[in-house]
């Protein structure tokens, strides 16, 4: 698990690299953590465990991409001489014991499934005769054969019959198609994320949807990891470029969402979303793909390819696919104008389980579970500051003077943790900046030093109004404060200086005093 964790993430990041190559802006880009990409890895190996067994045993399985990719080795145009011998071997107990003209009309009923240039007609004639409700011309042509083998009395639909094996074989044979494109069936977590385009690429915008992950004020866009995160759901497209890494990421031009429980024989399939907007136009694709999922479901859990599809909205069954709790993303397979179908394999007919799709996304930044958007309420910055000293988002910030004596913005508790308010110019400096003054209060250190001097006898700091220059018992010029001045000094009355109390005797200072003794 170790091992698939770190390939997941690193395919994660260089997946988010290329998706935001050609974006517009970086919003999105900027908050995503992590943290995030390490859960939404985490979570998907352990939702997808199912799924992933059960793919991997694809012989078009690629592990890097964690993705099956069905292309022209896994696909080829009709082999008629083996619809030939799969339409004998079903009908051979109708030829047991039939006469010559009925064996007769059957290898010429078989001729039509078989070699579908040659005397149509002729052949057309002889399915008439054994089944005349069988053929029509824009009938399907296995259930044209299927009619025969009603009327012929081979049908055996009990849970694995031959008669099953045999016709689930001739039916794919027979409708089987070489595909010039490369289809990729992915459960990886990056696929997910990048399953629509960018909206304005500056390449042009192709394939966007209200999944596409470079907005964050799109409600639906938090379903790419919910999808990611649930155990049935499995994304299904084309690239632009196939063979190119990074258009698997930011240039798909068709994409679909499928939905299996492993062995469960219901498949649901999503609206097909292409490079034209989708469903409109988009029917051969979508039943395209479907045919070649089915063909894999069916090739990996071992059982007959026979499947009945109709419509999801409305369905005969009533079946109701409800989403997982906390599920934000678009539920396209509830609208009926999205053509969304449901498949249900014949072995499991009557015992399919009902399962739900998608659950919580994840929170870009802080990975919580959420409902809505990318950013949970308290990741959500829009209404938020940038704390400049601990690079957190605050609902208010303050103007303060960093050490560098640099304006910036900070939060409540970087202001309090780190910064004090100057009582002189009343601005907040940090801390290391600042001076206790002689009343308790703090002043900065440009304030201190334009307005305030240091009293030489308590050591305190006052403003230079409220101190006197005087000389101090070693006749230095000191500064000394209005209380030190008075309890300590005494003015000259003959040339009005202050002078320390030891410097002087009387009234008169030592300096005076000298200048009066004659010479």
């Amino acid at each position: 698990m170790d091992k698939l964790k770190k390939q997941l993430c690193n395919n994660i990041w260089s997946a988010l690299d290329d998706y935001f190559r050609h974006a517009d802006s970086d919003d999105v880009y900027e908050n995503i953590s992590d943290q995030f990409v390490s859960r939404l890895a985490s979570d998907s190996i352990i939702s997808k465990r199912a799924l992933r067994q059960l793919f991997r045993h694809s012989q078009a399985w690629n592990e890097n991409l964690q993705a099956i990719i069905i292309n022209g080795t896994k696909t080829h145009n009709p082999d008629y001489t083996l619809v030939h011998d799969l339409a004998h071997s079903i009908l051979y107990p109708a030829k047991l014991d039939a006469d010559y003209d009925k064996i007769n009309l059957i290898e010429r009923a078989v001729c039509f499934f078989s070699r579908p240039n040659d005397k149509a007609d002729e052949y057309i004639d002889a399915i008439n005769h054994l089944a005349p409700q069988a053929y029509a011309p824009r009938k399907k042509r296995s259930r044209i054969f299927k009619a025969i083998c009603d009327s012929l009395g081979v049908t055996d639909l009990s849970a694995g019959s031959s008669f099953q094996h045999l016709f689930a074989q001739f039916a794919d044979e027979l409708s089987t198609k070489k595909i010039d494109f490369k289809l990729f069936m992915s459960i990886h977590p990056a696929h997910f994320l990048t399953m629509s385009n960018p909206k304005r690429d500056n390449r042009g915008s192709t394939l966007t949807s209200c999944h596409s992950f470079n907005v964050l004020d799109c409600d639906y866009n938090c379903g790419c990891s919910g999808y990611a995160r649930d155990d049935v759901t499995f994304i299904v497209f084309t690239a632009s470029d196939p063979d190119n890494p990074e258009t698997l990421n930011n240039r798909k031009t068709t994409r679909q969402l499928f939905m299996y429980k492993p062995f469960n024989g219901l498949l649901l399939q999503s609206r097909l979303y292409n490079t034209y907007g989708g469903t409109c136009g988009a029917q051969a694709e979508s039943k395209l793909y479907r045919d070649l999922v089915q063909r894999e479901l069916s090739e990996l859990e071992g059982v007959p390819n026979l499947w009945k599809t109709e419509k999801y909205c409305g369905n005969k069954h009533a079946i109701h696919i409800p989403c997982g709790n906390g599920f934000g993303g678009y539920c396209d397979w509830v609208h009926p104008d999205f053509d969304a179908k449901i498949s249900i394999r014949q072995d499991c007919a009557d015992n399919f389980e009902i399962f739900n799709v998608g659950t919580y996304g994840l929170c870009i930044s802080c990975a919580g579970e959420l409902s809505y958007k990318l950013l949970c309420d308290d990741c959500n910055h829009d209404d938020c500051e940038l704390c400049q000293e601990c690079e957190n988002y605050s609902s208010e910030t303050w103007e303060v003077f960093n050490r560098h004596g640099e304006r910036i913005q900070v939060c409540d508790h970087c202001l309090n943790e780190y910064y004090r308010l100057c009582e002189h110019c009343e601005e907040y400096h940090d801390k290391s900046q600042m001076t206790m003054i002689h009343d308790g209060s703090y002043v900065c250190s440009h304030c201190l030093a334009d307005e305030y001097l240091l009293c030489n006898e308590c050591d305190e700091y006052f403003l230079a109004d409220e101190v006197s220059l005087a000389v101090d018992e070693n006749g230095n010029n000191v500064y000394v404060c209005d209380l030190c001045r008075d309890k300590h000094y005494t003015r000259c009355s003959e040339c009005e200086q202050l002078f320390h109390n030891d410097y002087i005797d009387g009234n008169i200072c030592h300096h005076c005093q000298a200048e009066e003794v004659p010479a």
